[in-house]
């Protein structure tokens, strides 16, 4: 990590050396599993695909979650000041003392900088720091064409950029968040009844996660039917082609442009969710292994690769700042990736972590996860590796009483280094 002198000695020195230009896309709500060169079979992804197939995938991004049911919102102020959830500013709080935003970072280093998203799922402060900014358009129609909206306004700023400085792109589409819209042939790619429901389908959580009535749980009547949730999958996937489709006209537009080769891109998502029934559940407010969101890195520099590697939403930060040789600001609390992606280490985190309000913990390392549920009074391990689908708790079994106390000692840390305050600690 940089002082603040070293910062900004380091980010008048990377100004005068030529850098990648960066593209950084953030959808809204997208689940790790919703592009099918990542193994999911029945969506149409070409564009994604094609990045995926030339660049490095870590299958194992979190958000650490939040203390709001919103929690994109949290998320994306993770991503935009590299802090961890009990250290970043609240929605109205004014920025914190000595905490430099993304786009000021990039800033620094001479880059010319743009924002096109939605103004209710981020931090607005971070937001206003890009040069440029734009916001999604809120109503209904608008909404059915996010995506090309989007997509236009980053194309007509890639075709007007001069040769010179580097760009940074934060583009962040409001999709395939609900509502799940798109024009209506995206929609006829997916009958519903073609749809393969999630192995841990459900018609109803098997019992109280301490929030089952939270907004996102009410898109669907209780319990959930097959033919409901085929529905809410088949509009998932017709926003997430429709989206797919677009970016294709923004990488098309950098390859016109003589850009693509000196362009770092960077997919991701602020956070998973259940839609469509997965342990009975629709949403983002638990932290079952749906909580994961997809991460894609393509470009200079970036070799074909994956990783199984823990990584959180926090750690985008450095690890954009160490791929194109800006200064990594103090304030910056995040690990960065790049060593993974360079192949001298095979992971920078020893656990992954995770909370929702004060009604749910989440712990695991690179097989077992352990969620704890504090006002219910129980446990959930699952081995992740053996049981993607989470459909058998170890918590109660003898044989997995040794790993079981492992895993509460390593929440119970990792609740003092996140200055976790919301919730008790679990007892071994």
């Amino acid at each position: 990590m940089f002082s603040r002198r070293q910062f900004l000695f380091a980010a008048a020195a990377a100004a005068a050396q030529p850098k990648p230009h960066v593209l950084l896309i953030n959808t809204d709500d997208q689940r790790f599993d919703t592009i099918a060169a990542l193994g999911n079979p029945e969506i149409r992804t070409p564009a994604l695909d094609a990045l995926v197939n030339r660049g490095f995938v870590f299958t194992n991004l979190y958000s650490l979650g939040g203390m709001v049911a919103g929690l994109c919102l949290p998320s994306r102020t993770m991503l935009m000041t590299g802090r961890s959830v009990f250290r970043i500013p609240e929605r109205n709080q004014k920025p914190p003392e000595g905490v430099t935003f993304l786009a000021k970072a990039f800033e620094a280093a001479g880059y010319r900088t743009y924002h096109h998203g939605k103004r209710g799922n981020t931090y607005v402060p971070a937001s206003e720091a890009f040069q440029t900014k734009l916001y999604s358009k809120a109503d209904a129609e608008a909404r059915v064409h996010s995506s090309q909206e989007h997509a236009d306004q980053v194309i007509r700023w890639i075709e007007t950029h001069e040769a010179g400085a580097p760009f940074f792109i934060y583009m962040a589409p409001p999709v395939p968040h609900d509502p799940r819209v798109a024009p209506k042939p995206f929609h006829d790619m997916y009958p519903p009844e073609k749809i393969t429901l999630p192995r841990n389908f459900m018609p109803a959580h098997p019992f109280d996660n301490g929030e089952l009535k939270v907004r996102d749980e009410m898109l669907a009547p209780f319990p959930r039917t097959e033919a409901a949730m085929r529905q809410h999958l088949s509009d998932y996937y017709a926003s997430i082609t429709c989206l797919d489709h677009h970016l294709g006209r923004v990488f098309e537009a950098l390859e016109k442009k003589g850009l693509a080769g000196n362009t770092l891109v960077l997919f991701t998502s602020d956070q998973g969710l259940a839609v469509g029934g997965r342990h009975g559940l629709m949403g983002k407010q638990n932290l079952y292994e749906h909580f994961r969101a997809p991460l894609i890195l393509a470009g200079p520099g970036i070799p074909k690769g994956r990783s199984a590697a823990i990584a959180h939403v926090h750690d985008l930060f450095p690890t954009l700042c160490d791929l194109t040789g800006v200064a990594t600001p103090a304030s910056v609390e995040g690990l960065s990736l790049a060593p993974v992606i360079r192949g001298k280490k095979k992971s920078v985190r020893e656990y992954g972590f995770g909370v929702y309000k004060d009604v749910q913990r989440m712990v695991r390392d690179d097989r077992w996860k352990l969620i704890w549920y504090p006002k219910a009074g129980r446990f959930q391990l699952f081995d992740v590796v053996e049981d993607p689908w989470e459909l058998r708790d170890y918590s109660g079994e003898a044989a997995k009483a040794k790993i079981l106390a492992r895993l509460k000692k390593a929440m119970a840390a990792q609740q003092d280094f996140y200055s976790d305050t919301a919730a008790p600690r679990p007892q071994a």
